[in-house]
């Protein structure tokens, strides 16, 4: 088992639920909307510097499934990156066990 923590650019919605979708069976996640960066914190804090992209909105999505599903899952979510060049990250962690 592994966990995937996806945080990304709320315009990605559509294709990050469709790359989920296509590769779970059951898609089962935690969702969490207006995830600010600290880099975005920091940002905001130095208000002489301008706005740091004030009015962007990140999510991010936690879940657990098997390492083949994982693995299908960050490939289509690199090729997104690729395209888009910007606002998608992800880290993939292993899964001792679920309780």
């Amino acid at each position: 088992m592994r966990a995937l923590f996806l945080i990304y650019d709320e315009s990605f919605q559509a294709e990050i639920s469709a790359i989920i979708e296509r590769d779970m069976v059951v898609p089962r996640y935690s969702r969490v909307d207006n995830v600010i960066g600290a880099r975005m914190a920091e940002r905001e804090a130095r208000e002489s510097e301008g706005p740091y992209l004030a009015d962007r909105r990140n999510h991010m999505i936690i879940l657990v499934a098997e390492e083949l599903t994982i693995s299908r899952i960050t490939e289509q979510l690199r090729a997104l990156r690729r395209r888009k060049g910007h606002g998608l990250r992800a880290f993939v962690i292993p899964v001792a066990e679920v309780v």
